[in-house]
């Protein structure tokens, strides 16, 4: 059996009210189509990562296209031999991409995108343009655009520190990059406010140029997802290489046998270095393995 998924965002303005009335409605239709996922609403939009059934999700998405909020809504689609969310949950924040920039996001659906080809031709003028990834730390280390500039933000709201700290090149076309494309609408806003003005995204982000690029282009690696699957391969199937950290929630690679419980498990390098969590395949594993070391 196999697992529809579908990742969608768009920013346009709401009313607080209309943003639970919203939650509702999404909550009524997509418990009745048995939907998985997260959706996140804000008084500047909706960002998602859905899951169901094949014939659910056309069914939600149809219902999405309906509200006339959402009219145009763009689909990044996919799909997973199992289900890659546990259950619904819909949730209001202050943004639906955690920038720090409540407030500030774009007014056009269209805001210096490149789709896929054009943004993959650019990439081949190496002295002319500066590629930057705008993910988080664990997200560059398994891929990235090759010769991308990596930040290495720890979260997302570093990125305008970074750039004051780290100034890029006035005279050179900036490409700027994330999973599906939401990031870069409010990192373009944050570069133009400091006064780059040759800047582009690439529409519909990693996602959307494994789409037009199946045997990978110039990404090398695998793309970092928030759901089970950890992160897709350039063909958009789930990775066989990476499961998340029990202790850390980073990709994990590092393959063991619990200390404690003798479960199989995998962690990340970084815990894996650290003894008490390298033989263990959970936190409560961790826990009985310090305490019967006498580690508090």
């Amino acid at each position: 059996m196999s697992y529809a998924i579908a990742a969608f965002y768009k920013f346009v303005p709401l009313e607080p009210e209309r943003v639970e009335a919203l939650r509702m409605e999404l909550l009524r239709v997509g418990e009745s189509l048995e939907i998985q996922g997260l959706i996140l609403l804000a008084t500047e939009g909706i960002n998602a990562t859905v899951c169901a059934l094949p014939e659910s999700l056309a069914a939600f998405k149809a219902a999405l296209l309906e509200i006339p909020e959402l009219v145009g809504l763009k689909f990044k689609d996919s799909f997973a031999p199992e289900p890659v969310f546990r259950r619904l949950t819909i949730q209001v924040r202050e943004e639906i991409v955690t920038a720090e920039l409540p407030g500030v996001f774009p007014t056009s659906d269209q805001h210096r995108h490149l789709p896929p080809k054009e943004w993959h031709a650019l990439l081949q003028d190496s002295e002319n343009v500066v590629v930057l990834d705008t993910r988080n730390d664990y997200e560059t280390r398994i891929g990235k655009f090759r010769g991308a500039i990596d930040p290495n933000l720890s979260k997302f709201s570093e990125f305008s520190s970074y750039l004051e700290s780290n100034p890029l090149p006035q005279d050179k076309t900036i490409l700027i990059y994330c999973t599906g494309g939401i990031r870069c609408e409010k990192a373009i806003l944050t570069l133009e406010h400091k006064g780059y003005e040759n800047v582009y995204q690439l529409d519909g982000g990693i996602l959307n140029y494994f789409a037009e690029f199946p045997e990978g282009g110039a990404f090398e690696g695998e793309c970092f997802l928030f759901d089970h699957r950890v992160a897709v391969d350039s063909k958009l199937q789930p990775s066989q290489k990476y499961g998340f950290c029990p202790h850390c929630g980073d990709p994990a690679t590092e393959d063991f046998t619990c200390g404690y419980c003798k479960g199989s498990g995998q962690v990340c390098e970084k815990c894996h270095a650290r003894e008490h969590y390298g033989v263990a395949c959970c936190k409560n594993c961790a826990y009985h393995l310090r305490r019967l070391a006498g580690v508090s």
